[in-house]
């Protein structure tokens, strides 16, 4: 009965990451049309993270496919090493997101179409914000898996 539990999680966990690889997205645009002296107001920042959430359907298509595929080989890694719930899933959700980002500038010869990835720290952001997507699959996992 517990197990009925698993896909509500993994959505959750999908929707976390969605939310915060866009608001990472959309900071680093901000800042960059900030550096560039263009007068950003708070308001305008929330509207347009309304309205890049309420655009990022493919996005969010994009990383539950990747956490799907992460999230089923994990537990046959987790058969062969005994790795602690939550590190094994946070480290699947950072590289999903890792190798996602990565095969998608290979698809397109080598341009980055994220604008938020051009830079390292906002590579960075992108898989830790799949890290802790897995992290939270991990974790709700614990708590109903005993």
């Amino acid at each position: 009965m517990n197990y009925i539990y698993i896909p509500i999680f993994y959505f959750f966990s999908s929707f976390v990451s969605t939310f915060l690889i866009i608001s990472v997205n959309l900071s680093s645009n901000l800042l960059w049309l900030h550096s560039q002296n263009f007068h950003i107001s708070f308001q305008m920042f929330f509207e347009l993270l309304f309205k890049d959430l309420s655009n990022g359907l493919l996005f969010l298509l994009i990383v539950l496919v990747t956490f799907l595929i992460a999230f089923f080989t994990t537990p046959l890694i987790r058969y062969f090493l005994p790795i602690k719930r939550t590190l094994s899933y946070s480290i699947a959700g950072l590289l999903s997101i890792f190798v996602m980002l990565i095969l998608t500038t290979y698809l397109f010869t080598g341009a980055v179409l994220i604008a938020g990835m051009r830079s390292s720290l906002g590579f960075s952001l992108f898989c830790l914000s799949g890290m802790f997507g897995g992290f939270i699959f991990g974790f709700l996992l614990n708590k109903v898996l005993k």
